[in-house]
């Protein structure tokens, strides 16, 4: 039995309808309803004592729009459960679904619903590296999901579900210098809608291939790159190395795409740095690039001596420094205050005039950098002694100096000192009026040192004569090559250090912070690190290590992805 109901809500009796269906019936459709309007329906057993009482439903009628040419319809579905002789009966609605295109027709309870399937608009595919490209795309109103999906020309394929809050995904992992199809459509339930196309092609190259560090100075360093087809940025990071640490902080900054030198400044003096240069893709980075550099230990001023003297004057010398604007000289003897001159940088020499011959005198110089001043070199002078001349530093080793001099008239012997120029413990040596040169060893590698040479008579010194230098940086692993590399494991190889006792070898996928480490004896030339993941850049270091000391690091970035290098033996 069916009504109509009013606008009202109230029953239409005039207008209802009765149909008897036969008992082995347990669904039927009612036609020739009209659209956009409520009905009651219901549905009693007939017995042969009479009828059950009666179980109804409200259900309405879509508003019809031309979908097809369908009548509208409304399906009930019921279910029996009455056995013989007993009138339990329930009646439930069914639910059907019409798909046709770009439209889901939906009848819920008799509750019809018409949903038009509409595509994701506004879909981008930007930012294209050499194995990542970025996927984004407005919301779609209504959709519960998207289902986004990137094919190759060789015909592979992959697709991922992402839930209604996702307008943006990075896929990662593809092929370098291949085109690519991304395709993504809306989800709604179990319905898709229709799909949206996009074409990109991954670069051949997103790295910098070659970095230069030049023009190092005290404070200041030039960094040159090529520039990346297809960036829109780039990122340059600097730090100083683990050994030294705490010697400055680690800074990092923007460039734009036309830009492919920049001058690094105000970086800390006889320091260590890893610098690292990142290639932008809009919000992406892609892999980077490592090299180090050294600066220059603070303009100190070197080969400072007296070249000459009288009875009241003594003669200075010293080298230039670069960077320096001009050059601070003082002179003072031991209950003396200190008398200054300040002198230009083209100045290299200078006449200490009215002295006192009974008297040592200290004299001291150091560079003046604008405002600052670099650290100060002394050396003594005492009139009663004849000075030691051409002090020279013949031979410069990882550990160690060899100094040579012209042997003094009546000396009875040489007293040679030494001391960090950055400070630490003084430590010195006497030797026979018979040496003319020395050797100091066991000192520190890649450390500059004041030396000074001065003349004995018995157990009174004379005047020392100073000299600087510096020890040569260890040995660096050369030729860091990746070989062999598969889809997820990689071989490394370099070239034997002569002296070292192992390899420190470490390496990270360059997005995360967490390290591995494998510490390798001297026999290794290579090792192969497996559990890597495909399609991502890694970022691999070396150091040698001499007992326990580490040498300089070397780095490279590698793709894990199969190579035709093979490694021979």
């Amino acid at each position: 039995m069916v009504t109509p109901l009013s606008s009202e809500g109230q029953l239409l009796p005039v207008q209802q309808r009765q149909q008897l269906l036969p008992r082995d019936i347990s669904s039927h459709v009612i036609d020739s309803l009209e659209e956009d309007k409520k009905y009651t329906v219901s549905i009693y057993a007939v017995y042969p004592e009479g009828p059950s009482k009666p179980v109804s439903v409200v259900g309405k009628t879509c508003k019809f729009i031309s979908l097809a040419q369908n009548p509208i319809i409304m399906f009930i579905y019921i279910n029996r459960k009455a056995r013989e002789h007993q009138a339990d009966h329930s009646l439930l609605c069914h639910v059907i679904v019409y798909n046709l295109p770009k439209f889901t027709f939906a009848c819920v309870c008799g509750m019809c619903l018409i949903v038009k399937l509409v595509p994701v608009h506004q879909f981008l595919v930007q930012n294209a590296t050499t194995d990542t490209v970025q996927a984004r795309w407005a919301s779609v109103k209504g959709a519960t999901g998207y289902r986004l999906t990137w094919a190759s020309t060789e015909g592979h394929i992959e697709n991922i579900n992402l839930g209604d809050n996702f307008n943006f995904y990075m896929i990662q992992g593809l092929h370098t210098g291949s085109e690519y199809t991304i395709t993504i459509n809306p989800i709604f339930g179990d319905t898709e809608g229709p799909i949206t196309t996009a074409k990109i092609k991954t670069l051949e190259s997103s790295s910098v291939q070659t970095l230069k560090v030049s023009a190092v100075s005290t404070s200041t360093a030039v960094v040159s790159w090529n520039s990346v087809p297809g960036a829109t940025g780039y990122r340059l990071a600097w730090r100083p190395t683990p050994e030294f640490v705490g010697r400055d902080r680690p800074r990092q900054l923007a460039l734009n795409t036309s830009t492919t030198q920049y001058q690094l400044k105000n970086v800390a003096h006889d320091t260590e740095y890893v610098l690292t240069l990142y290639v932008l893709f809009g919000a992406a980075v892609g892999p980077g690039i490592a090299a180090t550099f050294r600066t220059s230990p603070l303009g100190y001023v070197s080969n400072f001596k007296v070249t000459s003297y009288t009875s009241t004057t003594i003669d200075v010398a010293w080298s230039p420094i670069v960077g320096a604007t001009e050059y601070k000289l003082s002179w003072k003897t031991e209950n003396s205050k200190p008398q200054v001159q300040y002198l230009d940088r083209s100045i290299l020499f200078h006449r200490l005039k009215d002295l006192n011959p009974q008297s040592t005198y200290t004299v001291t110089i150091c560079a003046v950098y604008g405002n600052s001043e670099g650290p100060e070199i002394s050396l003594s002078h005492d009139f009663e002694f004849i000075m030691i001349r051409e002090v020279k530093v013949e031979d410069i080793g990882v550990n160690s100096f060899t100094l040579s001099w012209k042997k003094a008239p009546g000396a009875s012997g040489y007293k040679i000192s030494w001391i960090p120029f950055l400070g630490g413990d003084e430590k010195s040596h006497v030797v026979s009026a018979d040496f003319a040169s020395y050797t100091i060893r066991n000192l520190r590698e890649s450390s500059a040192y004041k030396i000074q040479v001065s003349s004995m008579v018995g157990s009174r010194e004379g005047s020392a004569v100073l000299v600087t230098a510096r020890t040569l940086d260890l040995p660096k692993v050369e030729g860091f090559v990746a070989l062999n590399t598969t889809d997820n494991s990689t071989v490394l190889n370099w070239t034997r250090v002569a002296g070292a006792s192992g390899y420190r070898l470490s390496w990270r996928h360059i997005s995360v912070f967490d390290t591995k480490t494998e510490f390798l004896g001297p026999g290794f030339t290579y090792y192969k690190i497996s559990d890597l993941l495909y399609g991502r850049t890694y970022l691999f270091t070396i150091r040698p290590l001499y007992g326990e000391v580490e040498g300089p690091i070397s780095t490279m970035y590698q793709r894990i992805c199969k190579t035709l290098s093979k490694l021979f033996d």
